[in-house]
C-alpha cells in the first residue's frame, strides 16, 4: 500500500480539493480529504488534535491554495506539521497565484500532468523508503530516512515539472 495524502485546503477550496483528490486517487494513491468527514465540525483544540491524528495516518501533503488561502490559520498549521514529520509535499494551484515564500520550499503543481507526475515519482520514493527502512530500528533514524527521501523526492519532482 502507498502512502497516503493529506490533502490540505481552506473550506471555500473544497471543489478544487476534492478535483486533486479524484486526481490522485486515480493515480492509484489513497487520499485523505476533510471534506468528506463529520467530525471535523469540531474547533480550536479539538480540531486540531483530531487534524493530527489524520495527520498520523498520512505520509505525504498536497496543500491546494488560492488566492482565498491567506485568510486560513488551519492550511499554514498542516503545513508546518507535515514539514515537521518528514512528508513529502506541494503545492497546487490551478492558477498562478502568489505562493507565500515559505512554499516555495517544495514544488508548485499547477496541471493535472503535475499531480500525474507527483504520484509517479511518490511510487517510486516510497518503493526507496520501504527498502530503508527495513534494518531502521530507532524512530530517530526513521525520520531521517523519511526526511532525506522527502527531499531527493521533491528535488526530482521539481526537476520533472520545469
Amino acid at each position: 500500500m502507498s502512502a497516503k495524502v493529506f490533502i490540505s485546503h481552506k473550506n471555500t477550496d473544497s471543489l478544487l480539493a476534492e478535483k486533486v483528490a479524484r486526481r490522485v486517487r486515480v493515480n492509484g494513491l489513497e487520499t485523505y480529504l476533510d471534506t468528506i468527514d463529520d467530525a471535523l465540525v469540531k474547533d480550536g483544540p479539538e480540531l486540531a488534535d483530531l487534524l493530527l491524528a489524520r495527520m498520523g495516518q498520512c505520509q505525504q501533503l498536497i496543500a491546494v491554495v488560492s488566492s482565498q488561502t491567506k485568510d486560513s490559520w488551519w492550511v499554514p498549521w498542516e503545513i508546518g506539521v507535515g514539514s515537521e514529520k518528514g512528508f513529502r509535499m506541494a503545492s497546487y494551484s490551478e492558477s498562478y497565484v502568489t505562493l507565500p515564500s515559505y512554499l516555495e520550499k517544495w514544488p508548485a503543481l499547477h496541471t493535472d500532468r503535475h499531480i500525474d507526475l507527483y504520484c509517479e515519482y511518490s511510487k517510486q520514493t516510497e518503493i526507496v523508503v520501504n527498502r530503508r527502512m527495513r534494518d531502521v530500528l530507532t524512530e530517530d533514524r526513521r525520520m531521517q530516512v523519511r526526511k532525506s527521501e522527502a527531499l531527493d523526492f521533491h528535488k526530482q519532482l521539481r526537476a520533472a515539472i520545469r
